[in-house]
Parts: structure tokens; C-alpha cells; sequence
């Protein structure tokens, strides 16, 4: 007859199975994406254009989307890519002592502007103290959330023309260097009308 065990707790006390599964329990992190409006006054400083229309995004992508017919996302060793969560967990891009040495999660992003014009990249995200990089030929551009429960978008500017293809990566950093965990909740690309 096998022997029935329990599990016990840190301290050694034993736990019934109701407690042990509400233990094991763990919520997924949500990320609230900031209002339409707070990205509408993001993009008007960074185009210099007055109440933009952003209307739907071109591209969208995410965990359970990582690709479309305008774009892809390829993410180099992610924490996890968790399709329940629809996030991509992204480890903190930690600097070795050497040149050239580091480690840590990077979205590499491509995307086919379907016309002529002004593009907004936008990364929506959140992490404990974090910062996202959104990288691409505008140069870097970073946002910053201090909390899990904060709202993080890092936005960017691109023009580009009919067919032209725009490559850009998404990083987070850590404070101090150290490592963390961001979580990109979606890419999204809209065309500036």
C-alpha cells in the first residue's frame, strides 16, 4: 500500500491540499496599455503634430500574434513567451565586464510600410523598475515603469515610404545593471494620419 505523504510548509508544518493549491496559485501580471489619449499627447510631442487621429494600429503583435503580413517579431531567449498571459517575459540586458558581453532578452521587430508616411512605433509593457529601449533609426528611445502595476509605453517616429522595411529590437534594462524581468505586452505600429 503506497504511503500517503503531505507537503509541508518552509516550517516544516504540514498543509492540507486546499491550502497547498491556493499556495501554488500564482495571477499572471496584467498590463493595462495608457488611455488613447495619454498616447495621443506622447505622439503630439514627439511629431510636433497637434491632437493626432491614431485611429487602429497597421501591425499589431504579440505573444499569441507574433507575426502578420506586414511584420514579425523574433524575441532572442525570452524569459518565457507565455501565449495564456499574452506576454513575452523579457529578462533585463545585463553587461559583462568584456566588450561585446551581455545577457538578456531582445525582440528583434521588422515591419512593411504598406504606404508613404509617418509612422508611430509603440511598445506597451511594465516591469519592476525597468527600462524599455525601443531601438531603430530614430536611435533609442527609452520609458521607464517603477512597478508592475505601472503603465509603461515606449514610443518611436519613423517615415517611411510604400514598401520600405523598418528593422528595430526592444530591450529592457535593469537598475544598476542587474538583472530583472520586463514584460512586453504588444508592438504596435500606427500609421500618423
Amino acid at each position: 500500500m503506497p504511503k500517503k505523504t503531505r507537503t509541508t510548509n518552509v516550517k516544516g508544518k504540514s498543509l492540507s491540499p486546499a491550502q497547498f493549491k491556493k499556495r501554488q496559485s500564482v495571477k499572471a501580471i496584467k498590463v493595462k496599455r495608457i488611455s488613447t489619449v495619454n498616447l495621443s499627447k506622447i505622439v503630439s510631442e514627439l511629431s510636433g503634430r497637434t491632437g493626432p487621429d491614431l485611429g487602429t494600429p497597421v501591425m499589431e503583435l504579440n505573444a499569441q500574434h507574433p507575426f502578420d503580413e506586414l511584420g514579425l517579431m523574433d524575441v532572442l531567449q525570452p524569459g518565457r513567451w507565455d501565449c495564456t498571459s499574452n506576454l513575452v517575459f523579457m529578462e533585463t540586458i545585463v553587461v559583462g565586464k568584456s566588450a561585446g558581453e551581455w545577457e538578456g532578452t531582445v525582440a528583434y521587430v521588422n515591419f512593411k510600410a504598406p504606404q508613404n508616411g509617418s509612422y508611430i512605433v509603440v511598445g506597451n509593457f511594465t516591469g519592476y523598475q525597468v527600462t524599455m529601449q525601443l531601438i531603430g533609426p530614430w536611435g533609442t528611445n527609452t520609458a521607464y515603469t517603477p512597478t508592475t502595476s505601472s503603465s509603461g509605453t515606449v514610443v518611436a517616429l519613423w517615415n517611411g515610404t510604400a514598401n520600405q522595411k523598418l528593422y528595430f529590437n526592444i530591450n529592457c534594462l535593469g537598475k544598476n545593471n542587474k538583472l530583472g524581468m520586463g514584460y512586453l505586452e504588444s508592438v504596435q505600429v500606427f500609421l500618423l494620419q
